[in-house]
């Protein structure tokens, strides 16, 4: 006789009279004999609710890994479970509300990893980041989250403040770690993201740049908060089609890897945000970080005349200039300013965000000189904008963040870049 014969044999007879899948005959029978109706798919997918409710970017991976149920939130890998020995012959897709496997009456379990790939540092001396960390899961979702944006956030604080700042930006010279460094260009210096676009580097390589941010988000926390506005602008550039070009722009190089899920808007780029101490009163319903669709939606929110300000500031400058009979406000078009400007809102938050967490360093703010696209255009958005060029896209980030920046952090305005 096998495993639970009474059991099944019930669960088939529900099935029949319901016309439900096994699977889901099984945990409904099992909910009404228990008195408990949460599964583990019902936890998982209240947890990718609530996530997204609170501003964390949400991708539900619908196969069980290691008996649970992955979902990526952020940075953050979390699996739902069971409380419950799998049977040795378990290969590891064994879905945790599988009668045949589990015992459904085993509590469920929460666990989290950030980031993606959680490795031992031998200069510390300890693993980095959240490495399977039980979270409550017998909390509500919005507690469960709460908990997660908690020790996802104390751990970027923690790694940051164990950082060794021993390698100077090729452009600029500013101190960064190794690691928080990129090489967008040929030949091949490591930047930081304030010069990721600067006219030095003359041989653009979006596909490596992408690759290295890519890389930084899966192994570390302790990327500099500036990432986000390149990541942004990258998108922003390459429009739709991006994740393809990269796919074979990485194919090409010889690597397997396959571009995150990031890459298809920026409004899913990850925002790390300001500690709260410093955080601009626009955001202060957010956690550690979030989604560039929920920070947008904040500074929205807070100030719906964004957009008009910018132009404001774009009339005042060309007024101020010598050369006004040949500018206009119409050189930076509606349909340029809807399409960057999330890259405008990532630049500005992430960089307050850098400068809350790089005290005594410079102040990120160099950046407005060093947006240079025109043969990032060549190479993204070329064969697809030919009646766009990169200079209205510089005039509106420039413009554009100094207007953000100072609506959100309106304690010095006015500051002229340093």
């Amino acid at each position: 006789m096998t495993r639970d014969h009474y059991r099944k044999k019930d669960v088939r007879a529900h099935a029949a009279a319901t016309g439900r899948r096994y699977l889901d005959a099984a945990t409904t029978l099992e909910g009404a004999i228990s008195g408990r109706n949460r599964t583990a798919t019902q936890l998982r997918d209240a947890l990718a609710a609530a996530l997204e409710t609170a501003g964390w970017p949400v991708v539900i991976e619908h196969h069980p890994q290691f008996h649970a149920l992955p979902l990526y939130a952020g940075p953050a890998t979390v699996h739902v479970g069971r409380a419950a020995e799998p049977p040795l012959t378990a290969t590891g897709d064994e879905h945790p509300d599988d009668p045949a496997v589990f015992d459904l009456a085993a509590p469920l379990t929460v666990t989290a990893w950030a980031p993606l790939s959680v490795e031992y540092s031998e200069a510390l001396g300890r693993v980095t980041g959240v490495d399977a960390h039980e979270l409550p899961a017998t909390a509500t979702p919005a507690e469960i989250v709460a908990e997660l944006d908690r020790v996802v956030g104390q751990a970027r604080r923690r790694d940051l403040a164990d950082l060794k700042l021993d390698t100077g930006c090729g452009v600029c010279g500013d101190r960064y770690a190794a690691g928080g460094l990129a090489r967008p260009a040929r030949p091949r210096v490591a930047v930081c993201p304030c010069c990721a676009f600067d006219g030095d580097l003359l041989d653009p390589e979006p596909g490596q740049l992408a690759f290295d941010l890519d890389q930084a988000a899966s192994g570390t926390l302790t990327a500099p908060a500036g990432w986000a506005g390149v990541q942004a602008l990258l998108c922003c550039l390459g429009g739709p089609r991006l994740p393809d070009w990269l796919h074979e722009d990485w194919r090409s190089a010889g690597t397997s890897y396959v571009p995150r899920e990031w890459w298809s808007s920026a409004e899913q780029t990850w925002v790390w945000l300001p500690p709260a101490a410093q955080r601009p009163a626009a955001l202060t319903g957010l956690g550690c970080g979030a989604s560039l669709a929920r920070v947008i939606a904040a500074v929205d929110h807070a100030h719906p005349d964004a957009r008009d300000r910018f132009h404001a500031y774009l009339a005042h400058e060309l007024a101020e200039g010598d050369d006004v009979d040949d500018l206009d406000e119409d050189r930076v078009p509606g349909e340029v300013v809807e399409r960057f400007w999330p890259a405008v809102v990532a630049y500005a938050v992430a960089l307050l965000t850098q400068q809350a967490e790089r005290p005594g360093q410079r102040r990120p703010w160099h950046v407005l000189a060093s947006l240079e696209l025109s043969d990032w255009f060549d190479i993204l958005a070329g064969d697809q904008d030919d009646d766009l060029d990169a200079y209205p896209v510089e005039t509106l980030l420039h413009g554009g963040i100094i207007t953000v920046r100072d609506l959100l952090n309106p304690v010095e305005p006015g500051r002229q870049p340093e």
